[in-house]
């Protein structure tokens, strides 16, 4: 068993004499010691060797009080110091703890039982401070570490939200440039229709109408009702060419309003279904924003369109209201419903519905099973002047 090598600092020869011979007594665990007399003889011995304790007096020619204790760690942090002190400096020994000693004995009242004792409990509990020391270290090193990665991974990940948003602004902003240019080549298709080939339809009913009165003494018979049946056939595909001008553009949603727009559209709708429409206190009395309102529409159109045609609904709701400044509009319907994860991407108009929602801001939600179905979009969006009357 390698002895345990202890430092003892004390310029009173006695006391170091005594001290010295009571660790020299024989004992299981051998003890050796070097003896220094000033705090400067101490700092040059512990820097030139290394000691498992130091027995310090805090009453030496070159050094005095606590400050002793401070000065001889900085040489030799790595040995614990047990402060001795005579019977009435035994408050600066609690002193000497609190200030980083780990033990302190009254000289004349130390026996080899207690120092050996005193040694071995201020060299266990210095290494265990100094295991803690080394695992908080260590626990501080990782944190920094772990906490240097959090950061990193955090601006990664703002920067992948910030390219995100941009991206998703730059296609919303494509997507309402797609959707605008798309409403005027509708708005200018609708009036090329109406002004040729709805105007031409028109004069050629007022022209057979004039044959059919100029002749009608001479007409009778099968020519007769040939010509009426032309005529009927011309109102017919009047009727026809109006509603692709206001499929293409309701004139009725530019003049009056969604809620006005939305009315007109199930009036024309087919018959085959019971098609309803409601809307909040006061909204067909004023106006959204232009692209909402004809975003909107096309929503509706198309989830009517998609509810008649695929789902074979016997019910359709259309519902406009105005919630915490969101236009709100729903479409629910009883038919046969279908697979929304399925559908996605695959027809139906869903990425065009979901689109015209992202061109406004808005986001659009679809649930769907046997007997309901229910299309649901939010747009944020402020009321504006009146409509028209």
């Amino acid at each position: 068993m390698s002895a345990t090598r202890i430092l003892l600092v004390e310029d009173d020869l006695a006391q170091a004499r005594l001290l010295k011979e009571i660790l020299s007594e024989p004992e299981e665990s051998p003890v050796e010691v070097s003896h220094a007399m000033r705090l400067s003889e101490a700092e040059q011995a512990a820097a030139a060797d290394r000691f498992d304790l130091v027995l310090l007096d805090l009453s030496l020619p070159d050094s005095r009080g606590v400050d002793t204790i401070r000065r001889m760690r900085s040489v030799a942090p790595r040995a614990p110091v047990v402060v001795l002190t005579t019977l009435d400096d035994e408050a600066l020994g609690l002193e000497a703890v609190r200030g980083g000693a780990q033990d302190y004995l009254v000289k004349g009242q130390t026996d080899r039982r207690l120092l050996l004792r005193s040694i071995r409990y201020a060299i266990q509990r210095h290494q265990t401070e100094r295991e803690l020391a080394r695992y908080r270290d260590g626990l501080e090193d990782l944190v920094a570490q772990r906490t240097a990665t959090l950061a990193q991974t955090n601006e990664a990940l703002q920067q992948q939200a910030s390219e995100r948003m941009r991206a998703e602004r730059a296609l919303a902003s494509a997507l309402r440039t797609l959707a605008n240019d798309r409403e005027r080549q509708r708005l200018r298709l609708a009036g090329e229709i109406h002004d040729s080939v709805g105007q031409e339809l028109i004069a050629l009913k007022f022209a057979l109408e004039h044959v059919q009165a100029s002749a009608k003494s001479c007409l009778d018979g099968e020519p007769a009702q040939d010509l009426s049946a032309a005529i009927e056939h011309t109102m017919s595909l009047i009727r026809e060419v109006r509603a692709i001008c206001h499929g293409l553009y309701p004139p009725t949603l530019e003049a009056f309003g969604l809620a006005s727009a939305l009315k007109h559209m199930v009036e024309q709708s087919s018959k085959a279904a019971v098609v309803t429409v409601r809307h909040g206190p006061g909204l067909e009395s004023v106006r959204l924003r232009g692209e909402v309102e004809i975003a909107l529409f096309r929503i509706a159109q198309e989830a009517l369109q998609n509810a008649l045609r695929h789902g074979r609904a016997a019910h359709v709701a259309i519902a406009l209201a105005y919630e915490n400044g969101q236009a709100v509009l729903s479409i629910t319907d009883d038919g046969t419903g279908f697979d929304v994860e399925k559908a996605a991407g695959r027809g139906l108009g869903l990425v065009s519905m979901r689109e015209r929602a992202m061109t406004t801001g808005g986001v659009l939600g679809l649930s769907s099973q046997p007997g309901e179905t229910r299309v649901e979009v939010r747009v944020p969006t402020a009321l504006l002047a009146a409509a028209k009357s």
